[in-house]
């Protein structure tokens, strides 16, 4: 998976969050395209698991900010993107890495980009001007 532009939101640090997500897809699929050892990419999903979840308490950050609207359906959509990273993680323990994995992963952030983040930095934006200066920290 590439990044594309059409992907940007237009809010810096989500944008950057969702330019290393893809990066760390494509490690992904190269190793499972590459039949890469379970022990070479479980720490792969693990790290992946904890940037899904920083990334997403940055979102929500903001969509308190904000005042959001759609909050809670937006979080319950990331608590289920977050629990399919452990099924992968498990998945991948238990030595059951192949190529059906990769369609999923890729699913879960195009969908949840194009069908919910889109949305919210639209209203964000409209909302607030320019919430790409909002102070994440």
């Amino acid at each position: 998976m590439i990044w594309k532009d059409e992907y940007a939101l237009g809010i810096q640090e989500i944008d950057t969050q969702h330019e290393s997500l893809i990066e760390f897809i494509t490690e992904f699929e190269k190793a499972v395209e590459g039949r890469a050892h379970w022990n070479s990419v479980q720490p792969l999903i693990a790290r992946a698991r904890e940037s899904v979840k920083s990334h997403f308490a940055v979102e929500e950050s903001l969509m308190q900010i904000v005042d959001y609207p759609e909050f809670a359906a937006h979080r319950a959509e990331h608590r289920h993107i977050v629990e399919q990273f452990a099924v992968l993680e498990q998945r991948v323990l238990r030595q059951e890495m192949n190529g059906e994995l990769l369609p999923s992963v890729h699913a879960w952030l195009f969908r949840h980009t194009i069908d919910s983040d889109q949305p919210f930095a639209r209203y964000a934006i409209g909302n607030r001007g320019d919430p790409g200066r909002i102070d994440t920290e």
